[in-house]
C-alpha cells in the first residue's frame, strides 16, 4: 500500500534529483571547470536523490514482504507456505514465516544507508554555503 501511494512522487523525486545533478555536471563540464560535489547546490540533489531511493526500496519491501490483510497469502507467495507470519514489523521491517524471515537481509541496511546518507548531506549543506561564502576562491561559474 505504501509503494501505491508513495512510489511514482518517489519515483518522480529520485528522477529529478539525478537529473539535476547531470545537468549540474554537464553545466560545470562545458564551462571548463570540475564538477564540484562538495557545493551547496549537489549536496541538496544528493540528499533528495537518497531519501526517494529510500522512500522506493521501503514501498518495494512493504509491497513484497508485508503480511498485509492475507498474511497466509504473502508467507504462501514467498515462501510456499500456507502459514501465517509469526512476526512483522516496519522498523526495521521484517516478516517471519515459518521460522524464516522473508524479507532480504539487504533492504534493512540499504534503508539505513540512504536514510544516513540523506541526513548527513542534508546537513553538509548549510556548511558547505557558509564554507562557499567565507572563502575569497573564485568559484567558476557559481
Amino acid at each position: 500500500m505504501f509503494l501505491v501511494f508513495f512510489g511514482p512522487p518517489g519515483a518522480l523525486v529520485l528522477i529529478a534529483a539525478v537529473s539535476g545533478l547531470v545537468a549540474h555536471a554537464v553545466r560545470r563540464i562545458r564551462q571548463r571547470c570540475a564538477p564540484r560535489l562538495a557545493s551547496p547546490r549537489p549536496l541538496g540533489l544528493v540528499s533528495v536523490a537518497a531519501l526517494g531511493a529510500a522512500v522506493l526500496v521501503f514501498g518495494y519491501a512493504d509491497a513484497w514482504y508485508s503480511p498485509g490483510l492475507y498474511g497466509d497469502k504473502t508467507c504462501l507467495a514467498r515462501m510456499g507456505v500456507r502459514a501465517h507470519p509469526r512476526s512483522s514489523g516496519h522498523f526495521p521491517l521484517s516478516t517471519v514465516c515459518s521460522g524464516v524471515e522473508i524479507v532480504p537481509a539487504w533492504v534493512n541496511p540499504a534503508l539505513a544507508a540512504l536514510a544516513a546518507l540523506a541526513v548527513l548531506t542534508l546537513v553538509a549543506v548549510p556548511v558547505a554555503y557558509a564554507v562557499r561564502r567565507l572563502t575569497a576562491v573564485p568559484v567558476c561559474g557559481g
